[in-house]
C-alpha cells in the first residue's frame, strides 16, 4: 500500500511510550488470507509491519489460511483475519479481525504485557485465577467504537496471561457478521465462556471469575 497508516507523532509516541517497555521478545502471528473477501487483510498486515518497525523485541510471523493448514489449526485459529501474541503468557491470546479505534492502544498495552510479564492483577485475583483447572474458552465481541470493550478484552488478556487452560479471543464483531449472528451479538462488550455463559457489559475481574465458575459447573 502506498501511504502510511500512522503518523510520525503516532510512530513515535509508541516508540518512547510503549515499545521502551519491552524486554522479552513477542511474536506477532499474523493469520492472513488470500480470499477477497478478506476486506482488511492486507491493512492488517501494513499496520503490523509499521509498528514492529520501530523495535528488534517483536518477531512478526505471517501466515496463510490457504496455505499453512497444520500449524494454523495447532493455533485453534479457523478464520482470518486473526492475530495472536506470543511471549511470556500462559494462555492464548487473539484477536481476530483489526485492532483498530479504541481496540488499539489495549492492543498495544497487550504487546507490552506479554512482553514484560507484568499482568497488573491483584494477588487475591491471580489466585484465583490460577486455581482455575479446565479448558476456559472466552469471546469478546467488540467494536472499534467501543469505549467499553477494550478494558474487557484486556481483563481476558490478563486472565490468559496467568493460567495456561485459559484461551481469551477478541472478535471485532463488524468484521465477522456470521459469526456475531450466531452468539446473538446485538450490543458490545458482549463476552461468552465456552459458548454456555454469556452476558453484555463491562465487568470486573471477580465477576468474570464467577462466570467461569459457572461455566465449568454446566460442563
Amino acid at each position: 500500500m502506498g501511504s502510511r497508516l500512522l503518523k510520525d507523532e503516532d510512530l513515535e509516541i509508541l516508540k518512547q511510550d510503549y515499545w521502551s517497555r519491552l524486554e522479552n521478545e513477542v511474536e506477532i502471528i499474523y493469520i492472513n488470507s488470500r480470499e477477497p473477501i478478506c476486506q482488511y487483510c492486507p491493512v492488517i498486515k501494513q499496520l503490523y509491519r509499521e509498528i514492529t518497525s520501530l523495535t528488534d523485541k517483536i518477531k512478526f510471523i505471517e501466515l496463510f489460511l490457504e496455505d499453512d493448514h497444520d500449524i494454523i489449526e495447532k493455533l485453534g485459529v479457523k478464520y482470518a483475519p486473526a492475530t495472536i501474541l506470543r511471549g511470556l503468557n500462559k494462555g492464548w491470546i487473539k484477536f481476530y479481525g483489526i485492532p483498530a479505534g479504541n481496540e488499539f492502544p489495549s492492543f498495544i498495552e497487550a504487546i507490552v504485557m506479554v512482553s514484560t510479564g507484568e499482568d497488573g492483577l491483584p494477588d487475591y485475583v491471580k489466585g484465583e485465577i490460577t486455581r482455575i483447572d479446565k479448558s476456559i474458552n472466552i469471546k469478546t465481541f467488540v467494536t472499534p467504537s467501543c469505549p467499553y470493550c477494550p478494558k474487557m478484552v484486556y481483563t481476558t488478556y490478563q486472565f490468559a496471561m496467568v493460567n495456561e487452560f485459559i484461551e481469551a479471543e477478541a472478535w471485532e464483531s463488524l468484521e465477522f457478521p456470521d459469526i456475531s449472528a450466531y452468539y446473538d451479538v446485538y450490543a458490545v462488550p458482549k463476552v461468552v465462556i465456552n459458548d454456555k455463559i454469556s452476558w453484555e457489559g463491562l465487568v470486573p475481574p471477580e465477576y468474570l471469575i464467577e462466570k467461569i465458575r459457572e461455566a465449568i459447573r454446566e460442563e
